[in-house]
């Protein structure tokens, strides 16, 4: 009954719409940011989508406000498929490749302060789902609302998921 509700594209606009780091418009498609340079495995493998990925310290802390021993200056990303040097805070549209989508290593480092740790891809399309359940629950619909967008989600075509990398990755 709902199986072509959120096809390709359309799983994308799902996604970016229904987490609260929205795209001004998802309709029109992302390109990578140039901090990305694809190498030789990232370019023979086909690019699913492009998702804006916020890099960021907890609770959206202003940068100014951590101690100048403890800011890392830039963040090196890697992974088989890509790699890329960015600053912090900051958003960077990173490819995904679907099922396929390669774990990434972010590391951060400053004088007293070291992030490394390796990002596994993620069902997004799960991810707004679950969002869009708790969100209903919460404002006012109830667990009737709740349990409608619940099974609206389960019954979609899973083939179609879209995978990437969290839309928010926090530096702890």
């Amino acid at each position: 009954m709902y199986k072509n509700v959120v096809p390709g594209t359309a799983a994308l606009a799902f996604v970016l719409t229904g987490c609260s780091d929205t795209v001004s418009s998802p309709s029109k498609p992302l390109s990578l940011s140039k901090e990305v340079v694809l190498n030789v495995q990232g370019k023979k493998t086909p690019t699913v989508a492009v998702t804006p990925v916020k890099f960021s310290f907890p609770d959206d802390r202003s940068y100014s406000a951590i101690p100048l021993p403890y800011q890392p200056k830039s963040c090196r990303l890697v992974s088989t498929h890509f790699s890329a040097e960015i600053a912090i805070p900051s958003q960077v549209n990173l490819p995904a490749y679907g099922k396929n989508t390669p774990p990434m290593q972010v590391l951060c480092q400053s004088d007293h302060y070291t992030f490394d740790e390796t990002i596994k891809p993620v069902n997004l399309t799960q991810q707004a789902a679950n969002t869009a359940t708790a969100a209903h629950f919460l404002i006012g619909y109830g667990l009737v609302g709740a349990i409608a967008t619940s099974s609206a989600a389960s019954q979609r075509d899973k083939s179609q998921d879209l995978f990437g990398y969290p839309l928010k990755i926090e530096l702890k």
